[in-house]
Formats: C-alpha cells, structure tokens, sequence
C-alpha cells in the first residue's frame, strides 16, 4: 500500500537514531575511562644486576585507578588504568625492556602506590606521577625483603595527558636504579615469603610515621614533606596566621589560614618555599596558592580543596582579563578559590595529593560521626546547627549533638544557620569520632575541628555537667 513506504521508512530513520543514540552514550561511557600505554616507552639501565620476573599489585585497593586525568574541551575527569591491570601490563613491558641473563638477581616488584595527577592552573596544566615500590629477591627458598624505593615526577604544560606514560616508564627506571650496589647477600638472611604473601606484605610496619603516633602536630613550619612525617617541624621561623572570610561560590562562610612566615633574622619566606605548618592543634598543607587542613583518616589525611577549573570557566576568565587589558594575569596561578570545593587525600608514603575516593574506586559503606559541641561560656541564646543546610538541632552553651555522616568520603557543610555565617566544610573521619566546638564569635574561624582527645575529653565535661 502506498501509505506504508513512508511508516517503513520512518521506522528504519527511528530504529538508526536509537542505534546512534547508544553508540554516542557507549562512547560517552568510554569517555570516562582513560587507558595508559607503555608501548612506546623504552627504559636505560646501564650496568644492571637484575632481571624483574613479575611485578604485583600490592595497592590497598587494587581495584582503584592510577589517578585521575582530564580530557576533551571541556575538561572531563577520566579515571586512568592499564588495559591488562596494573601487574600484567607492567610485567609485560618490563619483560621486554629486561631480558633475563643467566647472572641476573630475579626480583619481583610489588608497587605499593602509583599515582598520576593532573591540576589546572590558569592556561596550564601541572601533571605529577608518584610511584613507590618494594622490591623482592626470588631466592630458592623464597621471596626476600630486598629495599623500598620510590619516585616522583611533575612537569608543567599545555596539556599534559600524553605525559603520564613517559613519567611513569622514567619513575621505574630511576627506582631500579636506585638498586645499584645492592647487598644481595643481606637480602638472603631477612624473613622469607611465599609469593602469595607478598602484596599484603609491609616491610616498613615498624616505622609508622610519627605524625600518625602523636595526639597532635608541634607548632611550627614544614619546608618539606618529611618534616611533617617525623612531626619535626622548623620551631625556629616565625610564623604568624592571619584568618580571612571566602565568599566565593561553594566557600560562603569559611574560613582561610595564611601564615606569614620570617626566618629567626627576620627575612620573609616565600610561600612556595613552605609545604605547610601547624598551629599545635592541626596541621595545615599548600595546595596550590593557600593552604588547607588536614584531617586525619586512620592513617592517612584528607582535606578540602578547590577543584581543577574546568576550560570552559578558564577561557570565560581569560576574556575578562583580555577585555579589562590585563591578559598577563591569566597566565599566573588562578585564585585556587574559584574552584568547587573538593576532598583530597595525602598520600603518606609519597607525598603526593589525589583526588578522595580514587575515581573509578568502589565507596564503602561506612557512617562517620562528628560531635558539634558549645563551650558552657557565651551567649545563652541557642545556635541553629545546619549539616548541608538542613537544620539537626539547636545548642546552647555546653550542649552538643550528634550528626551522623552515611556518605564515605563526602564533603559535609556545617553552618549556625545564620544567613553569612560562619561554616566549616569537612571530609568526616570514619574511623573515629570527630569533634567541632562552634565559639559565641562574630569573627571568622568560630568553628574549631578539635583534636580527637581533646574534643573527647571537652565533651565528657559537657556530659559531667549535665549530670549534676
């Protein structure tokens, strides 16, 4: 019938649209996934001893990607993997780049933290990598402790994506390396292990970081990433903080410690030359051009961070400069606050910062509380206590509540309530109780994270009193 060549044909046109419409999606889909290949690296070490037999995955989430990159016009996170898995793909390769000879020392290497970043900042992208590894000599008994050794790369540029493969073929190179002049003969005489034992294995259980071992950081200023490990910080600079308001989207009613930092004579240190400091209570990091709290998350920290800017917001501000004839200052760092509040972790084997959770990482199930209490000193008129604008109850002097956090690794938003407000923006600790004291102050900095033994400790007082 004449009338049934168009219906025909339209349903071929339907049927062709939904075909594309899937592939798009699937293609969206891959979009987010972001594949790293070695194929193209080659490795250079000269006078090697040792042939690697296999290298593991001893990650405490193998599953979790290598890091996080950002791709397309518009910026989109994309969570990095080797095709193969960590261990096959990176066993392979070094096959290839190490043929074994009769006098090689067989090693098995099992990474214990790999790592790729990327930061925007202004018209420039700063890629940074971090690997760290323990190696193992294949004895006839076994597997043997041989040394730790690690690695760390960064380099700045207009796009950086294609950078990572390069960085990490030249972090295994400078780890293996650092194996020139190995006692191979002390190795033979440490515990031995089966290969089945070497991913959970933790050679360097015994030097837990004494940062992890105390209630709280000592007062003074890290220059490096290893004086906050040791908590021996440099006591001697003088270090002044100054809090200042945000109100920059998604920051309304924090706050921002900047310290000002002088050597004992006197002379201004930059702030690119400090990793951090601490008040005595907490401990502060540089991200970027500011610096953030530290929370403490069992055995690692975590803070809140501004988000990579995102091209689209890059370019719209570069027009602005451009338009107001100060192109110049788009090429210097952007205000680290226009970016969207987001968790980091650090990394306490390498120092290295990521994004927290890992993207592509399955979220536990596991609810963090957090105790927000009031001094018995202060106005007697009651506080509204909002968690993510959403009011939980209202607190007089020396009351405290209890606010239960279900979303692993979120971001919470903590405000009295009062339209401009002092507000704290956290990554709740879930193993452990957390502890905020809310003071009767208009200035800024009226919520305090507490320690953990000491808000525990002002809480049980709370508690005595009421009892009386």
């Amino acid at each position: 019938m004449p009338g049934l060549l168009p219906f025909s044909r339209l349903l071929r046109r339907v049927r062709l649209l939904l075909i594309l419409a899937v592939l798009i999606a699937g293609r969206a889909a891959q979009a987010q996934i972001y594949y790293l290949d070695l194929n193209q690296q080659t490795l250079d070490i000269p006078n090697r001893a040792l042939v690697v037999e296999q290298v593991l995955d001893g990650r405490p989430n193998q599953a979790a990607a290598i890091g996080t990159v950002y791709r397309g016009l518009n910026n989109r996170p994309a969570a990095a993997f080797f095709r193969q898995g960590l261990g096959p793909e990176l066993t392979a390769w070094l096959k290839l780049q190490l043929p074994s000879r009769p006098t090689d020392h067989a090693v098995v290497l099992c990474v214990r933290q790999l790592r790729v970043s990327e930061v925007m900042n202004g018209m420039t992208e700063l890629a940074a990598a971090d690997l760290a590894l323990d190696v193992y000599a294949h004895l006839p008994d076994g597997y043997h402790f041989v040394r730790s050794v690690a690695a760390h790369t960064n380099v700045r540029a207009l796009e950086t994506t294609a950078i990572h493969a390069p960085h990490i073929a030249k972090m295994l190179e400078d780890c293996l390396l650092q194996l020139a002049g190995v006692d191979w003969a002390r190795a033979s005489r440490l515990p031995v292990h089966t290969l089945a034992q070497l991913p959970a294995d933790n050679p360097l259980k015994t030097a837990r970081p004494a940062v992890l071992r105390a209630s709280a950081p000592r007062r003074g200023v890290y220059f490096l990433f290893e004086q906050f490990l040791n908590n021996r910080p440099d006591t001697a600079t003088q270090l002044r903080l100054d809090t200042l308001r945000l109100t920059a989207a998604g920051w309304e009613g924090t706050t921002l410690l900047r310290p000002r930092v002088h050597t004992a004579t006197g002379d201004r240190v930059a702030p690119r030359e400090v990793w951090g400091f601490s008040d005595g209570r907490r401990a502060y990091i540089r991200h970027g051009k500011v610096y953030r709290l530290l929370n403490r998350q069992d055995d690692f920290y975590t803070f809140v961070g501004a988000a990579p800017l995102d091209v689209q917001a890059v370019n719209q501000r570069s027009q602005q400069y451009a338009a107001a004839g100060a192109l110049g200052a788009i090429l210097a760092s952007p205000d680290d606050n226009t970016g969207q509040p987001a968790a980091f972790a650090l990394d306490m084997r390498t120092g290295q910062v990521a994004a927290f959770p890992p993207l592509g990482q399955a979220q536990p199930s596991d609810t963090a509380f957090v105790y927000v209490y009031r001094p018995l000193s202060g106005s007697p008129a009651p506080q509204r206590i909002m968690l993510d604008d959403r009011e939980m109850g209202q607190l007089r002097p020396g009351e405290y509540v209890e606010l239960a956090c279900p979303r692993f690794g979120h971001i919470v938003r903590l405000s009295s309530g009062m339209a401009g407000g002092a507000a704290l923006l956290l990554v709740p600790n879930a193993a452990a109780a957390n502890y905020i004291k809310l003071q009767d102050s208009p200035k800024p900095g009226a919520w305090q994270w507490m320690p953990a033994r000491e808000g525990e400790a002002e809480v049980d007082a709370l508690e005595k009193q009421h009892r009386r």
